[in-house]
C-alpha cells in the first residue's frame, strides 16, 4: 500500500515515469517486468513517459490496494505432493485468480509485519518452524513490541510433557535474548488437549488461521485449509486469544 501511495503521489505531483519505476521495482522482485507491466497497465507510454491518464490510473490502484488491505480474507492452504497437480488443474479450470497463498510463506510473512504485537498460537510446534519465526519476534521486540506464545504442555507436571514444544519455546527465547522479558508464554498443562485453535495474529490487523500446526507437517506435509484475515474484525480474535493467555497464566501460578 505504501508503495502505491508513493507512486501516486509522484505522479500526481508531475513526476517523471522513471521515478514512478523505481518505486515500484524497490517493492518487486523481478525489475525487468515493471516497464513493461506499467505500459500494458497504461502508465507508461513506449517511450518511457507518464501518460496522460497515468495519475488516475495509479490512484485508482492505489484504492484498491487500500481496499483489500484494510478488510478482506484469501484462502490459505497446505498442499502435499500428491494434491499439487489437483490444484493446479481446479485453478486451471475454474479460472480462478491463482494458486492459494501457502501456509508457511504467509505465517512468515504475517510475523514479518508485527510492529507493536504477535501472538503465536498452535497445541503443537516445532523447532524448525520456531527458527523460521525467529528474525521477526527478534526485530519485533528490540524495537519494542510484545509477543505472546500459546501452547500446551510446557510443564513437568502436565501429562505427556511435549518435547517438541519446549524446545520451540527454547528456541525462540534464545533468539530474542535480553528482550525475552517482552516474550510471554503460556501453556495448557493440564489432562486433555485444552488449547486446539492455531493462530499467527500481528497488531490486531492481520492474523493468519487455520488447521495448520506450526510444524513442517502443518506447513509441508498435510493437507491443512485457512484464511489469512484483514482488518478490525481481527480485534476480536486478538481478544479472545488475550482472554485464554490470561487464564492459563492465572492456572498456572493457582
Amino acid at each position: 500500500m505504501d508503495t502505491a501511495a508513493a507512486a501516486t503521489n509522484i505522479a500526481a505531483a508531475a513526476g517523471t515515469g522513471l521515478e514512478v519505476s523505481a518505486v515500484i521495482m524497490n517493492a518487486v522482485i523481478d525489475h525487468r517486468l515493471v516497464s513493461y507491466a506499467l505500459a500494458h497497465a497504461g502508465v507508461l507510454d513506449g517511450e518511457g513517459n507518464l501518460t496522460a491518464g497515468a495519475p488516475l490510473l495509479l490512484a485508482q490502484a492505489h484504492a484498491m490496494v487500500a481496499m483489500s488491505v484494510e478488510e478482506g480474507w484469501e484462502l490459505v492452504l497446505t498442499v502435499p505432493a500428491f494434491l499439487k497437480d489437483s490444484l493446479s488443474m481446479m485453478s486451471r479450470d475454474n479460472g480462478g485468480p491463482g494458486l492459494p497463498l501457502d501456509t508457511g510463506r504467509t505465517i512468515r510473512e504475517v510475523a514479518e509485519t508485527a510492529q507493536t504485537r504477535l501472538v503465536i498460537a498452535a497445541p503443537y510446534l516445532h523447532p524448525s518452524f520456531a527458527i523460521a519465526l525467529a528474525p521477526a519476534l527478534t526485530t519485533l521486540l528490540q524495537n519494542g513490541g510484545t509477543a505472546t506464545v500459546i501452547t500446551r504442555a510446557l510443564g513437568w507436571s502436565a501429562p505427556n510433557r511435549s518435547n517438541a514444544n519446549v524446545e520451540a519455546v527454547t528456541v525462540l527465547r534464545e533468539a530474542v535474548g535480553t528482550a525475552s522479558g517482552k516474550l510471554t508464554v503460556c501453556s495448557w498443562d493440564e489432562v486433555g488437549l485444552g488449547v486446539h485453535f492455531k493462530v499467527v495474529l500481528a497488531d490486531d490487523r492481520l492474523a493468519y488461521i487455520g488447521s495448520a500446526n506450526l510444524t513442517p507437517g502443518g506447513t509441508g506435509a498435510h493437507a491443512e485449509a485457512g484464511v489469512l484475515l484483514r482488518g478490525a474484525r481481527v480485534k476480536s480474535l486478538s481478544r479472545w486469544l488475550q482472554v485464554v493467555a490470561d487464564e492459563l497464566t492465572r492456572r498456572s501460578v493457582s
